[in-house]
């Protein structure tokens, strides 16, 4: 998925955070309690709804900019801007879980590096 508007959680900017190729959009669907397979093994569907997720992969992060990164993911849900290739521009209320970082290194000038920074955004 291209970023060309980029992505904004509680109004503030993360696309520049965003490795390349980093993102990818999900459809998921919602079923209900009636779906599931018959005798015959056909599918029967009870789709209430749909869901979007973003899974976000992060370019290497400065300490500075993990912090933010994770201060910004903490709240229960976040709004979150984006273009959707489905839905054009879109802001939804979403939330952030398991939620994974290494810390690699602290130069001897005091910055420190994060890599392995990735976390979904799942519609509420």
């Amino acid at each position: 998925m291209l970023i060309d508007s980029g992505i904004v959680i509680d109004g503030t900017e993360i696309t520049n955070l965003i490795a390349y190729n980093g993102l990818t959009w999900k459809r998921n669907d919602v079923d209900g309690p009636n779906a599931g397979r018959n005798i015959n093994g056909d599918m029967i569907r009870d789709r209430v709804g749909t869901k979007i997720r973003l899974d976000i992969k992060c370019r290497l992060l400065t300490g500075e900019e993990h912090s933010m990164l994770m201060q910004l993911l903490m709240p229960e849900f976040v709004q979150v801007s984006y273009d959707d290739p489905v839905y054009g521009q879109t802001t939804k209320t979403m939330y952030a879980n398991n939620n994974s970082s290494s810390f690699l290194i602290k130069k001897p000038n005091g910055t420190e590096y994060w890599g392995g920074v990735a976390f979904p955004l799942v519609e509420r």
